[in-house]
């Protein structure tokens, strides 16, 4: 692998520093990532860009392949008093930490439920513990450079889905692109499958600093794992080079 693939790949050039993603550091904590099949990849990136689009009012057409998913979004934002004061500053915002040396995009920043907070987008089938480090190093950067006004109290995690239920046995069956799965159930089921359905689950993180000094940890071990590629990355920031070449 060059350095120059190695830059594109896991991370950002900000203010003539490289730093690597967010994403790219938990990554090494999720076996689910290992297992991800490019159709899951390509199907969450409809859905975050198609959740963008809507938000900033830009006229669109939904591919129908996700609209049970729209739908189920639409409706949680009723339900959670959400509310997106200035789209083309709070969707898809860039956060970075010099100190720490990282980066990453903050899918929203909205009111919900009254609280300022910064959301995070996910299309996986459950919301996952690396999830919690994950926001924690987005919430500490973004607040770390945000106006006292405009900071964040919460985080928290909008997990949106969709699947087909069986009419017998109560299985659920997920397409997403051309890969199927099915879970629960009867698997000796002559399977009758519903019209698909949204799914929304929320969860609000607590416990940010605790969150936030493991995410630290991880990229301590993620700079060990790349700490020869590192090495040879002229614009990562001294502070952490000098650590990893100890």
């Amino acid at each position: 692998m060059t350095v120059d693939f190695f830059k594109h790949r896991y991370g950002y050039e900000i203010e003539g520093a490289w730093m690597p993603r967010v994403t790219a550091v938990t990554s090494l904590l999720s076996k689910a990532n290992m297992f991800a099949s490019q159709a899951s990849a390509d199907w969450g990136t409809l859905v975050h860009e198609t959740i963008g689009s809507l938000l900033r009012g830009d006229s669109i057409q939904i591919d129908s392949r996700i609209a049970p998913s729209l739908r189920a979004f639409e409706e949680w934002k009723g339900t959670h008093g959400f509310e997106l004061k200035d789209p083309q500053e709070s969707i898809e915002k860039r956060v970075f930490d010099f100190e720490h040396a990282y980066a990453g995009t903050v899918d929203l920043i909205a009111n919900v439920q009254g609280s300022r907070g910064l959301i995070d987008l996910k299309t996986s089938t459950a919301i996952r513990d690396e999830h919690s480090l994950q926001t924690a190093a987005y919430f500490s950067a973004y607040n770390q450079n945000a106006k006292e006004s405009l900071r964040c109290t919460m985080r928290g995690i909008v997990r949106i889905d969709q699947y087909q239920a069986c009419l017998g046995c109560f299985a659920k069956q997920r397409q997403k692109g051309r890969k199927e799965t099915v879970s629960g159930g009867n698997p000796a089921c002559n399977h009758q499958w519903s019209q698909a359905k949204g799914e929304i689950e929320f969860r609000e993180l607590p416990d940010h600093q605790e969150d936030f000094e493991a995410f630290l940890a991880a990229k301590e071990v993620w700079e060990w794992y790349y700490r020869d590629m590192l090495k040879r990355i002229a614009n990562y920031p001294k502070k952490v080079t000098q650590k990893i070449l100890l």
